[in-house]
């Protein structure tokens, strides 16, 4: 397939072609899966906590954080900065042009030399003296070719800088590569336990060769994502990356009360971060029962509700099971605090009680402003 188009219509077709063909798609797939992920996310969050919470729950239980440093580790970043997968004469304006009422002169598209030119088949032409030793077997870069500019940990240039800006880059890996490292970035934030997966994984390794290229929204991304690691990493680690550390403090915004590198009390912090995982799953469940009963229940709810129904004096038995099968975890220890329905009518029931004792013992005197009754005012009839 090229451009859409079915390569089983051209019987020569090139392979080299169907190569960039196979690599263009995977770049418009990954751009496309990437944004969609991504305003789900904004728009989830916007719409109600728990939903984005429960969206980053999903993408964390589908193998997300591991599948996207494996893809990241199995690129090389080098050539991808600057690749180009599309070509211009099966570009879709291009096309338009030549099909418009306005078509480009022969001139300006000089024609290709064909495979089986004398030419292209000519060996190449044999040295007159020996190279010599001093001079470099590798061929120097044409002055027509742009350097690709690299920089540092902290942002500072490695090399000499092109005199003129870039105009040959590879738009899809930049979006791609920065969406991706926001979603990893929104995933993990404000959760220990997902920042402790990150160092579990050794991230720092595969995102450190990001900050290499000069790009200051990926360095951003990828400098968030070192930030929720350095709590969690020792010492040793913090010493051979103190650049890294101090890039994320000079372009990472940070809080006045920010304990990103103190610390704090971090092996709190690690004992709690599974029960805290697992207090949010538990949120997210309940909420799901409130506000989403009959989805989540299915069917089988809704179908003993109608059999509860037509029963003889079984229709208060099937709506007393499914208020029981409502009460969940939070349920039981707002009853156990006696803040629940139940821990109010049991209050209640001992008040109850408590008045009628005392208006046995009282044997028949009204009720005064002690047990309830109109609290009598002077000067009043």
């Amino acid at each position: 397939m090229v451009n859409g188009h079915p390569a089983e219509f051209d019987e020569d077709a090139d392979p080299v072609l169907e190569e960039l063909n196979s690599m263009r798609l995977r770049e418009i797939s990954s751009k496309a899966i990437s944004a969609i992920l991504l305003m789900l996310l904004k728009w989830f969050k916007l719409s109600h906590i728990l939903k984005y919470e429960y969206l980053t729950q999903l993408l964390l239980d589908a193998n997300f954080l591991p599948l996207i440093l494996k893809y990241f580790a199995h690129q090389d970043v080098d050539r991808a900065v600057d690749a180009k997968t599309d070509r211009e004469e099966l570009n879709f304006f291009h096309s338009c042009h030549l099909h418009s009422n306005q078509p480009p002169s022969p001139k300006d598209n000089p024609p290709s030399p064909s495979p089986s030119s004398p030419d292209s088949a000519a060996p190449p032409p044999i040295p007159t003296h020996r190279r010599s030793r001093s001079t470099p077997s590798s061929n120097p870069p044409s002055p027509t070719q742009p350097l690709k500019p690299s920089v540092d940990e902290l942002g500072y240039p490695t090399g000499p800088l092109p005199a003129s800006p870039l105009t040959s880059y590879s738009p899809r890996f930049f979006y791609t590569t920065t969406t991706l490292l926001r979603l990893l970035q929104k995933i993990t934030k404000h959760h220990a336990h997902r920042s402790l997966l990150l160092v579990q994984y050794k991230s720092s390794t595969i995102l450190r060769r990001h900050l290499k290229i000069p790009q200051p929204e990926l360095r951003l991304y990828t400098l968030k994502l070192f930030k929720h690691q350095v709590p969690f990493c020792g010492r040793k680690w913090r010493q051979s990356n103190m650049r890294v550390i101090t890039a994320v403090y000079l372009h990472v915004g940070c809080k006045l009360r920010d304990e990103w590198l103190a610390g704090g009390d971090v092996d709190g912090v690690v004992e709690e971060a599974v029960p805290v995982e697992q207090g949010w799953r538990g949120l997210v469940h309940w909420w799901h029962l409130r506000e989403y009963r009959d989805e989540v229940e299915g069917t089988r709810l809704r179908e003993r509700d109608k059999e509860g129904g037509h029963d003889e004096g079984g229709g208060g038995m099937g709506g007393e099971d499914g208020e029981k099968d409502v009460y969940d975890f939070f349920a039981r220890e707002l009853e156990k605090m006696g803040w629940g329905a139940g821990g109010a009518s049991a209050q209640g029931s001992v008040q109850g009680d408590e008045d009628e004792e005392g208006g046995a013992e009282e044997g028949g005197r009204g009720a005064s402003e002690w047990d309830g009754g109109p609290l009598q005012l002077e000067g009043w009839a």
